[in-house]
């Protein structure tokens, strides 16, 4: 039985194949963001992030080795079982994995979102810290919080990707990382549009925490792009800011 083969037999996927990276689900779909700070820890979620995306966003800010972790000893998608049959780079350990970030995006290709969760630890991992983490997830307690050694937290909880950090900027460049492909997906251009600027990111985060882009109130002109963002808490009244992408130019403004 070829790798392929056992791979098909043994993993279990959750997402439906057509799921990830595609531009139609991503141009119909309203962007819902919000931001938080809790006990000296920055909260982002975003939805929808699909793996991909996600997957490219932890490739620009973690480090150079990745901890994959289960969501259960159970799972027989487990970090371990993924490497071992489809040959990707990484150290089994404790049914965990330690894979290069560069990696990152193979991994998601073949593995759910929803069954592991992306820690970037500073320093070596061994078994004790992956049995220690696991104890952390199980209690439903917070990893940043516990153990100072761990600097970022990526993993999906229902529809929405949350990302766990020690610093502000992290969320904010995932944020323009976000808008720039909304924009991308609805002008439906191939070419990578210039990112959003992180003071304008900020802005908009800061202003209630939250933030909805809805592709109903999205405008495509001759030389820009207007996006409505609303930004007030209960994200129900119609969007109250503008974000232009000027097409020519290539430059992004707030009014």
């Amino acid at each position: 039985m070829s790798p392929a083969d056992f791979l098909n037999t043994s993993v279990s996927f959750s997402n439906p194949p057509q799921r990830q990276g595609s531009p139609l689900a991503g141009m119909l779909s309203a962007l819902a963001a919000s931001l938080e700070t809790t006990n000296e820890v920055v909260v982002f979620q975003l939805e929808p992030w699909d793996d991909l995306a996600a997957a490219r966003a932890w490739m620009s800010l973690a480090g150079p080795q990745t901890l994959v972790l289960p969501r259960s000893q159970s799972d027989q998608a487990s970090p371990a079982r993924i490497l071992a049959v489809t040959g990707l780079p990484g150290r089994a350990l404790a049914d965990a994995a330690v894979i290069p970030t560069r990696t990152i995006a193979d991994f998601v290709r073949v593995a759910d979102l929803k069954q592991v969760i992306f820690v970037e630890v500073a320093g070596p991992v061994d078994v004790s810290d992956v049995l220690f983490f696991r104890t952390v997830l199980q209690r439903k307690l917070g990893l940043l919080a516990a153990e100072p050694r761990v600097q970022r937290v990526l993993q999906q909880r229902g529809s929405s990707v949350i990302l766990e950090a020690r610093e502000r900027q992290d969320a904010l460049e995932c944020m323009s990382e976000a808008l720039q492909q909304y924009a991308q997906r609805f002008l439906g251009t191939d070419a990578e549009l210039t990112r959003p600027p992180i003071d304008m990111v900020d802005r908009l985060l800061s202003a209630s925490g939250r933030l909805r882009i809805r592709p109903i109130e999205t405008e495509r002109g001759m030389t820009h792009l207007d996006i409505g963002v609303q930004v007030e808490p209960d994200l129900q009244s119609p969007a109250g800011v503008a974000v232009l992408y000027d097409t020519i130019t290539g430059q992004w403004h707030d009014q």
